[in-house]
């Protein structure tokens, strides 16, 4: 019982994470489309998380909670873009603990390389403020990835223990 609590309460906090990323990936989406099929790539995985999150929200809403039957079907598009949203929070894990243990030195010397290749960025944001916002957004990254990953581990758990309710009647 308390493992289905932490699986609700983790559910419902990667649910704001997948509209966000949800939103990003239409401009990535486009990206790729219009000129840079590499990010097509990243799309699709951004795609992954976002249809994970809302796949195993139903299957807790309406499975789980109501103890409706499901749709086989459902049962696969979670396991399927569970494997993408692995490998997606797997990046963002390894991206934001890359720059918690970068001293604030290199993390200087790299925002500064990054500030000279956008010269129209130089003189708008100081690079205090980069740092400091990259910093956030590293641990933003590190709590949506700690998140998912565990929540992906519950899921698989959750779909063995209710594998009822995706029978056909």
């Amino acid at each position: 019982m308390r493992q289905l609590t932490i699986y609700q309460i983790l559910s419902f906090l990667l649910v704001p994470a997948a509209l966000l990323l949800g939103f990003f990936n239409l401009f990535v989406l486009l990206m790729g489309l219009t000129g840079n099929p590499a990010m097509l790539f990243i799309a699709f995985i951004m795609a992954c998380f976002v249809i994970y999150v809302f796949a195993s929200l139903r299957f807790l809403l309406k499975g789980i909670n109501n103890q409706f039957h499901i749709k086989p079907t459902l049962k696969d598009w979670i396991k399927v873009n569970a494997y993408g949203t692995l490998f997606i929070s797997g990046m963002f894990f390894l991206n934001s603990v890359g720059v918690f243990f970068l001293g604030d030195l290199q993390l200087q010397q790299m925002l500064e390389e990054v500030m000279q290749q956008q010269p129209e960025l130089a003189g708008k944001i100081s690079i205090e403020t980069m740092i400091s916002t990259f910093k956030v957004v590293a641990g933003i990254m590190f709590f949506i990835s700690v998140t998912a990953i565990i929540h992906v581990q519950l899921t698989f758990k959750l779909l063995k223990t209710y594998s009822y309710l995706f029978k056909q009647n």
